[in-house]
């Protein structure tokens, strides 16, 4: 059952992910796409590690499917890195650079708000 929670997740992630990248692209040379999915992810990481820390009764599968499946496909760092590469190998270090600090930025944070919003869900 848990294998299967993780494909379905990790099946659900790559197609918001790739909608995600569909519907908006790059702004500017920076790639949004990628950048939103992993800011949501971010977001939503943090407040599920809140919220299945606080709350016993959601199952180890479920736990899986979404922080594992959809959450591990949803966002990626090989698709970031990659994008980032592209943007340095076409001659365009401010845009790497400022794709590169602006995610991480915005996930850390992201994340670290998503925590605290969940820290107090379900009780």
């Amino acid at each position: 059952m848990i294998w299967i929670s993780v494909a379905l997740g990790g099946a659900i992630g790559a197609c918001l992910r790739y909608g995600l990248f569909i519907s908006i692209g790059a702004l500017g040379g920076i790639p949004f796409g990628t950048f939103v999915a992993n800011a949501i992810g971010a977001v939503a990481m943090g407040f599920l590690a809140a919220v299945f820390r606080n709350t016993e009764t959601w199952s180890s599968p479920l736990r899986l499917f979404l922080m594992v499946g959809i959450l591990g496909a949803l966002t990626t760092f090989s698709t970031f890195a990659l994008e980032a590469v592209d943007a340095l190998r076409a001659g365009r270090p401010a845009v790497a650079l400022s794709y590169m600090a602006g995610t991480v930025v915005v996930t850390v944070g992201g994340c670290w708000f998503g925590y605290l919003a969940g820290q107090n869900f379900g009780r």
